[in-house]
């Protein structure tokens, strides 16, 4: 695909089907020991991503290209070997700390972004729409609204277009929100249709993310007016969402 389009400009989206439930591997990689499934898996991209970034150097594009490389999850602990693992970070895949909502992000694009530098700032998925569309130079349609930001100014140095995220859980419940190093969190446990008695406590948790990004360090009895602050907020913000949800888009061909 980049060969047939090198004289003219592309856009490509690769999502790599791995590493997913079930992992598969080409032959000529595999290995029968089950504890090497996942590492088969992340190598073998290693490998596809590397084939495709030379391409574009050899091809001399790559100070018109810009490669993001991300992911849309953390790491699906329950099958252990086969799920990875999200290092020092709590959790995984489906909750909201940070196990399963902070993820890698790698941009590459020679002339625009310094080599070996990174960046603190907040960034979610949805931003790469607007930050691709200035890459570019092609501006987006005003008659909607968009929601993710332009990435641009995070290519050198830590400057944020936000400084608040909202977190919900796998099932779309509101549960926490963070506002710059903090982040607090309130889990209400799910119960079944059939269950009885009274409702459990919510778990309420509070943590300072530059000092504890394992979130092991619960701090709301410390610091309960932060708390209550965010979540206040928290609430105010999901008001806001809910007030200004609108259809999803669709095109004549679609609808």
């Amino acid at each position: 695909f980049v060969e047939a389009n090198q004289d003219k400009p592309f856009f490509l989206y690769l999502p790599h089907s791995m590493p997913h439930i079930p992992l598969y591997v080409p032959e000529d990689i595999y290995d029968p020991d089950p504890q090497n499934a996942y590492k088969c898996v992340i190598e073998h991209i290693d490998a596809e991503v590397g084939r495709l970034v030379q391409t574009v150097r050899d091809l001399g594009l790559s100070e018109k290209t810009l490669i993001v490389y991300t992911s849309d999850n953390g790491p699906w602990l329950q099958f252990k070997n086969h799920g990875g693992s999200a290092g020092p970070l709590r959790a995984g895949k489906g909750t909201t700390f940070e196990g399963g909502q902070r993820v890698p992000c790698i941009m590459w694009a020679p002339g625009r972004i310094p080599a070996g530098t990174s960046s603190n700032a907040f960034a979610t998925n949805m931003d790469l729409l607007p930050t691709i569309a200035s890459v570019t130079g092609v501006p987006l349609e005003n008659d909607r609204k968009i929601d993710g930001v332009d990435l641009t100014s995070t290519f050198t140095s830590d400057e944020s277009s936000r400084e608040e995220f909202v977190f919900y859980s796998a099932h779309g419940a509101l549960e926490g929100i963070r506002m710059g190093d903090w982040k607090y969190l309130r889990k209400v446990p799910r119960r079944g249709k059939n269950a009885k008695g009274p409702a459990p406590e919510p778990q309420v948790f509070l943590f300072h993310l530059s000092e504890d990004i394992g979130e092991q360090n619960n701090l709301v009895k410390q610091d309960p007016e932060r708390a209550e602050k965010m979540r206040a907020r928290m609430e105010e913000l999901n008001e806001e969402i809910t007030s200004n949800a609108r259809p999803v888009w669709r095109t004549k061909a679609n609808s």
